[in-house]
């Protein structure tokens, strides 16, 4: 259970298909412990008070909301293959209301906006690392 998109970026065919499929049971999973943990009807975690699984999160809650639609699908970025992969798309297509609610909310966060990475900032520092990446497995 996680915001893990990694194995997304890249993957083409049968393998993107899985690794979309895990991702959206991961995030599934997600609301569904949201949901039952929560506490009132706040948007996080303990209702209206942030906490630290927040703090802890926020970093790749951003990530995943900005490289994934970014790597993914046929954009600029993109690996080619199908439509681009969107978070909050994917809390709407399987009706992830509690889930959805706590992102906007956690990005939302007066701190976390201050703290965060700009969107140019992580597909660039992104973009990098994946050439670095490729690279090394070319001198395999």
């Amino acid at each position: 259970m996680s915001f893990s998109y990694w194995s997304i970026i890249g993957a083409k065919g049968e393998a993107r298909e899985a690794a979309i499929e895990s991702y959206r049971q991961g995030l599934t999973g997600i609301d569904i412990f949201l949901s039952r943990v929560g506490e009132g009807s706040g948007p996080f975690l303990l209702g209206d008070r942030f906490s630290i699984a927040e703090c802890n999160a926020a970093p790749f809650v951003q990530r995943a909301c900005t490289i994934l639609p970014s790597f993914t699908g046929g954009g600029e970025m993109g690996n080619g293959e199908g439509k681009s992969v969107d978070l909050l798309e994917i809390c709407d297509e399987l009706n992830l209301v509690r889930l959805k609610m706590w992102i906007k909310a956690v990005l939302a966060r007066p701190s976390v906006v201050h703290t965060g990475v700009s969107n140019e900032d992580m597909v660039k520092s992104t973009t990098q690392m994946l050439k670095r990446f490729a690279s090394t497995e070319l001198k395999k």
